[in-house]
C-alpha cells in the first residue's frame, strides 16, 4: 500500500470513529443495548476501569457513549462522572506502590554525545534526509548527562492520582469521546503542557528526586536508544542493505493494534502497544505525540548549545515529539504546539534529573 493509500485509509478509519453515532441505527442500537432498562452503574464503573479491555468489555461502553442521545447515553455519561468526581484520596498505600512502579519503571539513560537531528545528509547511503520536516536540521552534535526516563507514557490511573491527591478536577471526563478512551493503562491526553510539568514536579516531590518534562535532547536521545542512527526505533522493523521498508512499517503497526484491546488505536490504545526500543523504552515507535521541556523554534538547531540544550531561553510554543508511525512522522521530527494545547494523541513521560540510577 502507497503512502497516499494509506493516508487515505488512516482518514477513513478516523471519520468512522467520529461518524459512528451516524452509522448506527436504532435498531442496531436497540440490538446491544436495552433502552429501556436502566443503566447498569456497576457494569459501567467495572468497565471503564479495566485495563487493557477486551472487545466484551469495551464495545458496550463504546456503543453508547457514541449514539450520543437519549437515556441511555446521559445516565451513562452521569454514572462516569460522577464516578471520577467522587474518587477519594488516594490511601498511604496507593501512594507507596505508585511509588515503587516509578522506581521500577525508570529507564536509566546513560550520557554520552550522540548526532541529533535528521542525520540522513551525513549518514544514510543516499546522503539524502529522511524527513521533511524544515525542523529537524541542521544534524548537529548533542553531549548529554545521564538520566533516567519513565518507561511508559504517564496513564489515566496515573494522573488520576495525582488530581486525587492534590484535590484537583478529574480530566477528560466532560465529552463521550473523552470517556471512550479513558481506561486505566491508556495514555492520559487531553493535558496542557503545564499540566503535564506539574504532574512530573508531583512525582518529583513525592520520590524527593528532581523529576521534570524531558528536554527534546533527552527525549529524541533515550527515544533513539541513546542515539542510535535510526529513525525507526524498533527492533520490529528489520533494515535491510541499509535501508527501511516503509511498507513493512505500516503492516507491523497495524498488527500490533490488533489484539483488540481499543475502540480504535488509531485514537488511543494501552500503553506499551507498540513494544520497547533497544534502551527499553516503550511506544516511541507507534502512533502519539508526548510534551518536552523546550519552547519551539524550527531554526534552534542551528544554534543550538552542545551540552545539555535546554531549547530557546523564550517562545509561545512548547516543543512536542512525535513516535515514529510513518514516514512523515518520524522519532526525529519536531513540531511547536501553544502551552494550553490539548489532543486526544498528545501525552508525555517524566525524566528524573539525576546522573546515576534512581536509588542509588
Amino acid at each position: 500500500m502507497g503512502y497516499r493509500s494509506r493516508l487515505a485509509q488512516e482518514k477513513s478509519r478516523a471519520l468512522l470513529v467520529a461518524g459512528i453515532s451516524l452509522l448506527l441505527s436504532g435498531s442496531v442500537f436497540a440490538q446491544k443495548v436495552d433502552v429501556n432498562a436502566p443503566a447498569d452503574k456497576d457494569r459501567l464503573i467495572r468497565e471503564i476501569t479495566t485495563p487493557s479491555p477486551k472487545k466484551d468489555t469495551w464495545e458496550h461502553l463504546s456503543t453508547v457513549l457514541n449514539w450520543g442521545t437519549g437515556k441511555p447515553y446521559d445516565d451513562t455519561m452521569r454514572i462516569l462522572q460522577d464516578h471520577f468526581k467522587s474518587l477519594p484520596p488516594p490511601s498511604s498505600d496507593e501512594l507507596a506502590r505508585f511509588k515503587d512502579k516509578v522506581h521500577r519503571e525508570l529507564v536509566f539513560v546513560k550520557g554520552g554525545q550522540f548526532l541529533m537531528g535528521d542525520f540522513g545528509p551525513e549518514k544514510s547511503q543516499e546522503r539524502l534526509p529522511y524527513s521533511a520536516n524544515d525542523g529537524a536540521a541542521p544534524a548537529h552534535n548533542v553531549t548529554l548527562d545521564s538520566y533516567s526516563i519513565f518507561k511508559h507514557r504517564v496513564t489515566y490511573a496515573d494522573y488520576d492520582l495525582y488530581t486525587r491527591a492534590n484535590g484537583l478536577p478529574p480530566i477528560a471526563i466532560s465529552k463521550h469521546e473523552d470517556l471512550e478512551f479513558r481506561f486505566p493503562d491508556y495514555p492520559v491526553a487531553h493535558i496542557t503542557w503545564q499540566q503535564s510539568r506539574d504532574f512530573c514536579a508531583w512525582v518529583g516531590k513525592l520520590v524527593s528526586l528532581p523529576v521534570d518534562l524531558p528536554t527534546e535532547a533527552q527525549w529524541e536521545y533515550a527515544a533513539r536508544s541513546r542515539g542510535e542512527l535510526r529513525v525507526i526505533p524498533s527492533a520490529a522493523v528489520p533494515v535491510v542493505d541499509g535501508k527501511y521498508n516503509v511498507e513493512q512499517l505500516d503492516n507491523i503497526i497495524d498488527k500490533m493494534e490488533e489484539n483488540g484491546t481499543s475502540p480504535e488505536p488509531l485514537v488511543s490504545r494501552p500503553v506499551g502497544t507498540y513494544g520497547d526500543n533497544r534502551l527499553g523504552v516503550s511506544d516511541v515507535f507507534g502512533r502519539g505525540k508526548e510534551w518536552t521541556y523546550d519552547w519551539f523554534d524550527k531554526n534552534y538547531y542551528s544554534h543550538a548549545a552542545s551540552h545539555d540544550p535546554r531549547g530557546p531561553e523564550r517562545g509561545s510554543l512548547r516543543s512536542v515529539r512525535y513516535a515514529t508511525d510513518s514516514r512523515t512522522r518520524l522519532v526525529i521530527d519536531r513540531t511547536g504546539f501553544a502551552p494550553d494545547t490539548a489532543k486526544a494523541d498528545l501525552g508525555f513521560r517524566c525524566v528524573l534529573n539525576q546522573s546515576s540510577p534512581a536509588g542509588q
